[in-house]
């Protein structure tokens, strides 16, 4: 599989989406060891289990000619990522990758993996040009599928092979979805304004 032009770097108004990179490794092992972050994703890996599979992921995204994608996500201006979010290879032409994401706890309800999920969705279908992307969802995770509902995912065709329990959703690129990406950045871009002068404003009263 050729590998598209994905940038290793992407922003948004409060992100930076990068290239992961060997200090992560920590937030990695906490994450898949978290029961609470696994519970619909799979058994929780000890710390060597995590640390192997790890060093796999960053093997592959380092490979020039490699199509998987491993970001970190950081706030700007900040070195400690907060999460990572994943394009991994698929054998379906009409979605080629698959979408992962996990935030650490702290991170959680501010709005930040709808923000990180945006400017990556924004970017594979403007910049690289991806007809969909799809998204393998357990169905008893019923906030991850109203999550995803809310971003366009629509149920996958029946004839697309399925990973049981995992339920498939494809988000196309068509121009509804990506009109409806375009104001959630854009809302993000006034939370992100609207937090710098609220900062400011506080500055000034002390």
């Amino acid at each position: 599989m050729a590998k598209p032009h994905i940038q290793t770097q992407i922003q948004s108004a409060r992100l930076t989406l990068s290239a992961m990179a060997e200090t992560e490794l920590s937030l990695y092992q906490q994450l898949y060891g978290d029961a609470s972050t696994m519970q619909f994703i799979g058994p929780c890996y000890d710390q060597a289990q995590s640390e192997q599979f790890f060093r796999r992921c960053l093997k592959q995204s380092m490979h020039l000619q490699s199509p998987w994608y491993f970001f970190a996500i950081r706030l700007h201006q900040q070195q400690q990522a907060i999460g990572f979010i994943s394009l991994i290879p698929t054998q379906h032409r009409a979605a080629p990758f698959e979408l992962g994401i996990m935030l650490s706890a702290e991170a959680r309800g501010l709005g930040y993996a709808d923000e990180a999920l945006t400017a990556l969705f924004l970017h594979c279908f403007l910049e690289a040009k991806q007809p969909s992307l799809l998204a393998r969802v357990n169905p008893s995770n019923k906030g991850a599928v109203k999550h995803i509902r809310n971003f366009g995912f629509t149920e996958a065709p029946d004839d697309m092979p399925k990973q049981q329990p995992l339920q498939n959703y494809l988000l196309a690129a068509s121009a509804e979805n990506i009109c409806y990406l375009q104001q959630l950045a854009a809302r993000f871009v006034q939370l992100q304004q609207s937090q710098q002068q609220s900062a400011l404003t506080t500055e000034a009263v002390f």
